[in-house]
């Protein structure tokens, strides 16, 4: 980059701040406190974009152990919350399920998917109301990574118990 395509960012720091930077710097081994800010500027970024997709961050030693990270921060301007989509606990699954009823978002648009239905059908197939099928096919249009992972995970867990998804579907 040119020198005059660049920009001179000048601004003072308390004591304080000063020290939270070379502490940051250290954690991240930094060669410079800009490097260190554009690091710092980088992840914020990305967490806020994953934020506002609806993902959460969970931390945790095993996935069972697994427990979410709030960070008011990023999460105050979020888009307001799914109407017809809920959060239910569950040891390692994250995605959300149809609310009222037992039913994973994926279900129903998978099961779209499979038979060649449209929203509508899939409503009337499911006895579901249409806003909620399309609000489920949106948030699986925009979590296909974490539907995969999730699919993933449970044949995992099928093949630990000796049971092959494959042949159990025939």
């Amino acid at each position: 980059m040119s020198a005059t395509a660049t920009k001179r960012a000048n601004f003072d720091l308390t004591p304080e701040q000063d020290e939270i930077l070379a502490n940051l710097r250290a954690a991240l081994s930094a060669s410079s406190i800009k490097d260190t800010v554009l690091r710092a500027a980088q992840l914020t970024t990305l967490l806020v974009n994953e934020a506002r997709q609806g993902n959460h961050l969970f931390v945790g030693r095993s996935a069972q152990q697994a427990i979410r990270l709030a960070i008011p921060e990023l999460e105050a301007n979020l888009p307001p919350a799914w109407q017809w989509l809920v959060e239910r606990p569950h040891p390692w699954r994250r995605q959300l399920w149809i609310k009222g009823r037992k039913l994973q978002a994926s279900a129903v648009w998978l099961d779209a998917q499979a038979n060649g239905l449209n929203a509508a059908e899939a409503a009337e197939n499911w006895n579901l109301p249409l806003p909620a099928v399309e609000e489920a096919f949106a948030y699986c249009e925009a979590h296909r990574a974490l539907i995969q992972a999730e699919a993933d995970e449970e044949r995992q867990r099928l093949l630990a118990e000796g049971i092959d998804p494959e042949k159990a579907r025939a």
